[in-house]
């Protein structure tokens, strides 16, 4: 799947995780034939473009193939370090590669799968990770992950299962106003009461705390698009309000929009941004939509139970019951039918904390200023410019997915958002910050595709999973409506939803950028020392969190070199006198330094080096590697 994720700087690891072999045999134990180890063979060496950039010929037919499996195969590599961090008890990394394990999930169900095998295989590896999510994690409870509610659902599903199918007397509540939701209490929403304050007492306290600084954001919003300010509450119950929530059904953010929904409502969802994850405008969505569910069925309920379950279902129980109440339609599924109880409950709750134990320590109040950004800047170079704290960047900003402002479009900047008091300070520091670094690395392939009949700009966009925007860009089409037959097109498909990383050059001038291919049984402190670079500055070269050594076979890393250097590596000499001379190999073994290997066959190590074309005072070599070694005759 796509090359490992680069994960920010500001990733609030505790410490790196520690692969030891314990935990993999636990992994191995727990992932059995579902986790597909890398091929240790190379593949054909694409050809570099530039900055992150390259291309690759497939044959007709390939293209759509090939994706699925680079998906899943990063998805297999993500829920490796997942299970790993979490055996190894690192809360907070187990969480991160959670959070990014089901955002890639969401990435391959956007493809078009091949055949039923394929929806086969993307099944069985989703429900092995939440079976694992759910049942077998040992840290993840300490965390809010962004599959917390979906959790917590499923859980409270399986604690309604027990619920009597008689309400009890209903009482509406005293505390509806005009354009307010009705309240109600039944003995439903009594047991949800119950369970919110005791099996799901640690969720519900980390939404209350959270209330008050969503809060502030969405009912205004609800109120100017003539929604009920109460709504925030379905939102709450949806995400707990958490931007980068996920379910099981791929839905996202604090509204919980799946991709199909959230194109209809004008979400924008490309490799730069997810809208659907942004609280202001899945807010206006969500708004728009309830207030076409409510125009169709006349009431705030019946418009709630579609949201959940889709129009389609709520009409079909209406005409079974032959009845618009609510209450009265048996016939929707049970989390539908336990979904207003579910909001209500929240409501009830939230409005006398005390009365059920609570005590909200609310989180402070989210508030910006936005600024124009006219070039793609990481996180990091944008925290600089504003003074601030890229993490805090990522709170404010949670629709944008790698971790950098998207390039403009159509000439139009990017509205950045930036906490409040720091704007006079990027104004001062934008120019001269932005004009020293160099473009954003986006981990991007460029795909050929050759124009067939029938074929529209908005097909291949959908194929490749690409905006057609940035297939005009890439391709300088000014008609978007007329393509040739056969006519050859670049398609710039992102490998993965990595993190996007401002090229980071060295200060020192006389350097050039070489690109070093990984081979199999490669360390990346040995590719550091064979090039005579810092471990440390190799990892910012490309992207790689401190203490990270993670490489993949085929993996193309950034070295910076002196121009004027000598190449790292010599030429295989042989022996002067090589008709007096015998050769042999040797192959070597775990735990050989090539000093020892040298005493121990008698030769010089500058020879062992030259005869084996290994760079002065360099010493590195690999397991399984073969070393010339010659001898002299009898």
């Amino acid at each position: 799947m796509y090359p490992r994720r680069t994960i920010p700087k500001f990733a609030p690891f505790m410490r790196p995780t520690v692969y030891i072999r314990e935990a993999v045999s636990i992994l191995l134990l727990v992932l059995g034939p579902l986790i597909q180890l890398a091929s240790g063979q190379e593949s054909s060496a694409p050809t570099p473009l530039g900055d992150g950039l390259v291309t690759l010929d497939l044959a007709p037919g390939e293209d759509g193939e090939s994706r699925f499996d680079e998906l899943m195969e990063e998805a297999r590599l993500v829920f490796v370090d997942a299970v790993v961090a979490d055996k190894s008890g690192d809360t907070l990394e187990a969480a991160y590669y959670f959070d990014l394990l089901f955002e890639a999930m969401a990435d391959v169900e956007q493809l078009p799968m091949v055949d039923e095998l394929q929806r086969l295989e993307f099944n069985r590896f989703l429900n092995a990770a939440i079976a694992f999510y759910e049942n077998d994690s040992q840290t993840l409870e300490k965390v809010e992950t962004s599959l917390t509610v979906s959790a917590l659902r499923d859980e409270l599903g399986r604690y309604t299962r027990t619920f009597p199918p008689e309400l009890g007397d209903i009482s509406e509540l005293d505390l509806n106003g005009e354009g307010h939701l009705p309240i109600v209490y039944n003995d439903r929403v009594a047991r949800i009461i119950q369970f919110f304050t005791t099996q799901g007492r640690r969720n519900m306290q980390v939404w209350l705390n959270r209330l008050p600084r969503y809060g502030r954001i969405i009912e205004p919003i609800l109120e100017q698009e003539g929604v009920p300010i109460q709504m925030v509450y379905l939102a709450l119950v949806e995400s707990g309000l958490n931007p980068r929530a996920y379910s099981w059904k791929h839905a996202v953010g604090p509204w919980q929009f799946i991709s199909s929904t959230g194109r209809r409502y004008d979400l924008t969802r490309d490799w730069w941004r997810d809208e659907r994850r942004d609280y202001e405008k899945s807010t206006l969505a969500a708004a728009r939509y309830l207030k076409d569910l409510y125009a169709e069925f006349g009431d705030w309920y019946l418009a709630m139970a579609a949201y959940n379950t889709g129009e389609a279902r709520v009409r079909r129980a209406i005409r079974v019951h032959q009845t618009t109440d609510f209450w009265k339609l048996h016939i929707l599924p049970r989390q539908t039918r336990n979904y207003i109880p579910n909001i209500m409950a929240a409501f009830l709750i939230a409005q006398d904390p005390e009365k059920y134990g609570f005590t909200v320590d609310p989180e402070p109040p989210l508030e910006w200023d936005e600024v124009s950004v006219d070039k793609s800047l990481t996180f990091e170079t944008l925290a600089q410019i504003a003074e601030c704290r890229a993490e805090t960047l990522a709170v404010f900003n949670p629709e944008l997915r790698q971790f950098a402002s998207p390039p403009p479009e159509d000439g139009k900047s990017y509205m950045f958002r930036i906490p409040k008091g720091h704007k006079e300070a990027f104004e001062r520091n934008y120019e001269s910050i932005a004009s020293q670094v160099g473009p954003v690395m986006a981990d991007v392939q460029i795909r050929r595709h050759r124009v067939r009949r029938g074929e529209s700009l908005y097909s291949i966009s959908k194929r490749y999973s690409v905006p057609m925007g940035a297939i005009a860009r890439a391709n300088r089409l000014r008609n978007w409506h007329s393509l040739r037959i056969g006519q050859r097109l670049e398609i710039p498909v992102p490998t993965s939803s990595v993190a996007a990383r401002q090229l980071e050059t060295p200060s020192t001038p006389g350097m050039k950028r070489i690109y070093y291919t990984v081979r199999p049984m490669d360390t990346l402190s040995e590719i550091a020392e064979s090039h005579g670079v810092g471990l440390s500055k190799l990892r910012r070269w490309n992207g790689l969190r401190p203490g990270s050594s993670f490489i993949r076979v085929g993996q193309k890393l950034v070295v910076w070199v002196p121009i004027t250097a000598a190449p790292p590596i010599v030429a295989h000499r042989q022996p002067a006198n090589v008709e007096d001379m015998e050769k042999f190999t040797y192959t070597v073994r775990p735990g050989d330094t090539l000093s020892q290997i040298a005493e121990a066959h008698g030769v010089g190590l500058s020879k062992l080096r030259s005869w084996n074309g290994i760079r002065a005072n360099s010493s590195h070599i690999r397991v399984g590697q073969r070393l010339v070694i010659w001898k002299q005759k009898g």
